[in-house]
């Protein structure tokens, strides 16, 4: 009778991935059946990506702050710098792939005589223009609270950083002491990530009333005249994901069939929250227990690599500024090029790491390029497919740089976990 019981149990063992992906596609379908009334619905997932939200903030600073602390001035002068690296070429490398395929295939040509256009409009009341030296200044903070309470992720990883390199430091100059604020953090991080995968148990809910109704609100009046601009923007992000994974399993000798599959939960979950903050606990879990990245590396690289390599961001503000740009007549060339390059590249790093960061995004980056900022409105519909579009490659790229870091360390990938050989405890 109780192998019976043991068995039945693990029959119906609850799958949090396949029961996402159910609420995804069930969202998509009633959202398309039921139309607009479901907009009455979204309150409820958008109170589950609070939820969520709510433990990020201290959560990532917590492993950073316990990442950083942890190290030796060599580890810190190796894994940190190495990430930075790979972060910063990664990222400038993909707002030049979002230019050259929106140059290429122009997604903009055509549309400026639709109702689509000319009845954008978008509220700019209390909008500004934010140059590149606002940017760079506003990754310090002049109070770290405000910073937390506003969910401003990078001057939050500043502060996270330097008191790491704090706690460093201290420990460097007090060998054999315990130090208490790093074994605070380590446990604040470790109640907070239960706080989170609590939250995550109701994630099918909060997905399928967010999903169904952005669907219903959206229509398929709007997705038709913006379907080559969504094509371009796919395709784009698609093919810079396959490069990513074709460069990585080259450099860590590794089968791109089982890196795949091993980052396909992590996938469907940013396609799912459309969110990188969300999804960063999943993709934590997936580097080290499935691929076999080693625990420092990941628990360094991956937070700092939500705010500060966002591939699929910089393709999104490239592809985008440059549809807005043809649609209204605009031509860039030569060094209009180049800017556009680096300014989507730093842009990215502001870039919010919640659902409707898609909209953030181009209130930043239209004014810099002299573009009416009504223009928003034409995209202001398409907030969950060009965020899931956007959000796969954000996520799984953090991953590909952590592997590229680990690739370069003595027993960074543990193979025997890659390839299914030794289970870690998750």
């Amino acid at each position: 009778m109780s192998n019976e019981g043991t068995l039945r149990t693990r029959k119906f063992t609850y799958n949090a991935t396949l029961a996402i992906v159910i609420a995804m596609v069930a969202g998509y379908i009633v959202g398309a059946i039921g139309g607009k009334p479901l907009a009455q619905i979204q309150f409820i997932g958008d109170i589950f990506f609070r939820l969520v939200q709510m433990g990020i903030v201290p959560f990532v600073m917590c492993t950073i702050i316990e990442a950083v602390g942890g190290l030796t001035a060599r580890d810190l002068s190796g894994i940190g710098l190495k990430g930075i690296a790979w972060f910063a070429g990664s990222s400038v490398l993909a707002s030049a792939c979002g230019v050259a395929a929106a140059t290429i295939f122009q997604p903009g040509a055509g549309l400026a005589g639709t109702a689509l256009v000319q009845e954008a409009a978008y509220d700019a009341t209390g909008t500004t223009a934010v140059t590149v030296q606002d940017t760079l200044t506003n990754f310090f903070s002049s109070n770290i609270v405000s910073s937390m309470a506003a969910g401003a992720m990078v001057p939050c990883i500043v502060f996270s950083i330097a008191l790491g390199l704090a706690i460093s430091f201290w420990r460097t100059t007090h060998e054999g002491e315990p130090c208490p604020v790093l074994d605070v953090t380590k446990h604040l991080g470790e109640l907070l990530l239960i706080v989170i995968r609590g939250v995550m148990t109701v994630a099918p809910i909060g997905i399928f009333c967010y999903v169904s109704s952005m669907v219903g609100q959206l229509g398929p009046e709007v997705l038709i005249p913006l379907l080559k601009y969504l094509l371009v923007l796919g395709g784009t992000v698609f093919a810079f994901l396959v490069l990513w994974i074709v460069v990585v399993c080259v450099r860590c000798a590794l089968s791109p069939i089982v890196l795949i599959r091993h980052i396909w939960r992590m996938s469907f979950m940013a396609i799912a929250t459309i969110s990188s903050a969300v999804t960063l606990p999943v993709e934590m879990d997936d580097a080290k227990n499935k691929i076999g990245v080693r625990d420092d590396i990941a628990d360094l690289v991956l937070p700092l690599g939500m705010p500060l390599n966002s591939n699929g961001a910089s393709i999104h503000l490239a592809v985008t500024a440059i549809t807005i740009a043809q649609i209204y007549g605009m031509s860039f060339g030569g060094f209009d090029f180049v800017y556009l390059t680096v300014i989507s590249t730093l842009l990215s790093l502001a870039n919010a790491v919640a659902p409707g960061a898609d909209i953030v995004s181009l209130t930043m980056i239209v004014p810099q390029l002299g573009l009416p900022l009504s223009s928003i409105g034409i995209f202001a519909g398409l907030t969950y497919p060009v965020g899931a579009i956007r959000t796969i490659l954000n996520v799984d790229s953090d991953v590909f740089c952590a592997m590229m870091v680990a690739a370069g360390e003595k027993d960074g990938i543990d193979r025997d976990v890659f390839y299914g050989k030794k289970a870690l405890d998750a």
